[in-house]
């Protein structure tokens, strides 16, 4: 089972560039799940009230696996990636150097709708 741990920008990203995110993980990974730091619902909840694509995004991240964590933000991305040996799902550059930093792969979205695992 490949662990995919989502930041905040990656949930929303199926919604904003419209695109199916369980067909592009299984195409990638095969076997997979999503899980999602529970303090990154805060931070959907607060996006959702003024904008559509977090209100898509926190249904999505409820639908899914949600784990507590000790960190809060992209550090509770870190900490689940680091416990589960998994990828982290971003976009945001300063997370994805970190996540390599730490020798954890990473998965982002490229040409419009397409994921792809960062290589270096």
């Amino acid at each position: 089972m490949n662990y995919v741990i989502a930041d905040t920008n990656a949930l929303i990203a199926p919604f904003k560039k419209k695109f199916n995110i369980d067909s592009e993980l299984s195409r990638l990974l095969g076997d997979y799940k999503i899980v999602v730091p529970e303090p990154l619902l805060g931070e959907l909840k607060k996006l959702a009230v003024t904008n559509m694509n977090a209100r898509g995004a926190l249904k999505l991240a409820l639908s899914r696996e949600v784990m507590p964590t000790k960190k809060a933000g992209d550090d509770s991305v870190l900490e689940l990636a680091v416990k589960l040996k998994g990828y982290v799902m971003t976009n945001d550059v300063e997370l994805m150097q970190r996540a390599k930093k730490r020798k954890l792969r990473v998965i982002r979205l490229r040409e419009g709708c397409r994921l792809v695992v960062v290589r270096d």
